[in-house]
C-alpha cells in the first residue's frame, strides 16, 4: 500500500495575500531613486580648493534644490572630472547634500568637475587646480626693522591659487642676504590660512656697513614657474645719517658780533644720534671750538660760537658756516651751508 502525502489547503484569501506580497518584493528590488524635477539646480563646491599635491584629495559638495528652492533628497549625483579620478555615482541626503571625493592622480593641472542628475538639470563646471596650483605670493616681515646690534624677525609668506583663495599644503622657500633662517632655506608648508613662516636671526657681526636686508619667498605654480616675492628689512644704525646747521643771527652789522650755531645729527630712521663728533667751518671769523670735534647731546645736537670781527667794506658781508660729522664707513657728511650777512 502506498501512501501520498497531503499538504493542507490554504483559504483563498490568505493565498492572494501571499502573491501580492511576492509581486511587491520582487518590485522593490528595482525600485530607482526620485528624479529631481526640470528646473532644478545644482551647485558645486571643493574643499580645498585646490589639490596642491599631485597626489591629493579634494571634497566635491554638490548641492541640488528643487525648481521651488527646496532640497531634492534621495536623487542620484553623477559627478564627472576631467583630470583625477572622482566618485561617480551619489545620492543626496536628507539635506539635498552629495558629496564625493576628488583625487589626484599623480598629474598636474586643472581639473574641470562636472555633476548632473536624473531630469536634466547640470551644475556650472568647477575648476580645481591640481598639483601645486599656487598663483600668488606675498611677503612680509615683523618687524620691519632691526637694530644694528642684531635680533630676530618673523616673516610671514602668504600664498593664494588662481581664485584668489589661501593656498593650504603649498610649499615655501625663503632667502636672505643677511644673517640666518630657522628653515635653513628648506621647505616650509603653508598652513589653512595660506600662511608659511619663518624665523630670521640677524647679529652684529652680520651688519657690516648694510643698512637693509633682503628676504625673499617661492613657491611653485601648477605650471611649474616658480612664484616669488621680496621684502625689504630695515637696519637701523646709530651711524650718522643726516646733519642740520642752523645760525642765530643770520644778520649781523658790519661791526662784527658773535652767532649762536648748532648741528642736528640724525641716524637713518630720523633718531637723534647721541656721541656723534662733529666740526663747524667759517669762511670769516673765529670758532670757539677753534674748528675741533664736538660730541653731540642725548638729543643729538651741538652748540658753538662763531666771533665775527668789524667787516670795512663799503658793501655787505657774506660769511658761510657748514658743519661736518662721519657717517656709516667713516664717510664725512656734510650740512647744509649757512650764510651770515653783515651790512
Amino acid at each position: 500500500m502506498s501512501y501520498r502525502a497531503r499538504l493542507p489547503l490554504l483559504p483563498a484569501s490568505l493565498l492572494v495575500l501571499l502573491v501580492l506580497g511576492l509581486v511587491s518584493g520582487v518590485a522593490g528590488c528595482g525600485k530607482a531613486n526620485p528624479v529631481a524635477p526640470s528646473g532644478s539646480t545644482i551647485t558645486l563646491s571643493a574643499n580645498p580648493s585646490e589639490l596642491t599635491s599631485p597626489t591629493g584629495t579634494s571634497t566635491i559638495t554638490a548641492v541640488v534644490r528643487k525648481p521651488n528652492g527646496t532640497v531634492a533628497a534621495g536623487v542620484d549625483v553623477r559627478f564627472t572630472a576631467s583630470l583625477g579620478t572622482i566618485d561617480t555615482l551619489v545620492a543626496t541626503n536628507s539635506g539635498g547634500i552629495a558629496t564625493a571625493t576628488l583625487r589626484g592622480d599623480g598629474r598636474s593641472g586643472t581639473a574641470t568637475v562636472n555633476a548632473a542628475v536624473d531630469g536634466g538639470a547640470t551644475a556650472t563646471a568647477l575648476m580645481v587646480p591640481v598639483g601645486g596650483g599656487a598663483k600668488t605670493i606675498t611677503l612680509q616681515a615683523i618687524p620691519a626693522s632691526v637694530p644694528a646690534a642684531g635680533g630676530k624677525v618673523k616673516l610671514v609668506a602668504l600664498v593664494r591659487d588662481a581664485t584668489g583663495q589661501p593656498s593650504a599644503g603649498a610649499g615655501v622657500n625663503f632667502t636672505t642676504n643677511l644673517g640666518r633662517l630657522a628653515s635653513g632655506g628648506g621647505l616650509v608648508t603653508t598652513d589653512a590660512r595660506g600662511q608659511a613662516t619663518d624665523t630670521l636671526t640677524l647679529q652684529a657681526s652680520d651688519v657690516g656697513n648694510q643698512t637693509s636686508i633682503t628676504v625673499g619667498a617661492q613657491t611653485a605654480a601648477a605650471d611649474g614657474s616658480l612664484q616669488s616675492a621680496t621684502f625689504t628689512v630695515a637696519i637701523l644704525t646709530n651711524a650718522a645719517a643726516s646733519i642740520v646747521a642752523e645760525a642765530n643771527p643770520t644778520q649781523l652789522p658790519l661791526s662784527g658780533g658773535s652767532v649762536h650755531l648748532i648741528a642736528l645729527v640724525r641716524n637713518s630712521s630720523g633718531g637723534p644720534v647721541q656721541g656723534a663728533g662733529v666740526n663747524f667751518t667759517a669762511s670769516v671769523g673765529t670758532l670757539a671750538s677753534g674748528g675741533g670735534i664736538i660730541t653731540t647731546d642725548a638729543n643729538g645736537q651741538v652748540t658753538d660760537t662763531l666771533t665775527i670781527p668789524a667787516q670795512s667794506p663799503p658793501g655787505p658781508v657774506s660769511v658761510s658756516v657748514q658743519a661736518f660729522t662721519p657717517g656709516a664707513g667713516s664717510n664725512l657728511i656734510s650740512s647744509n651751508t649757512v650764510t651770515i650777512t653783515l651790512k
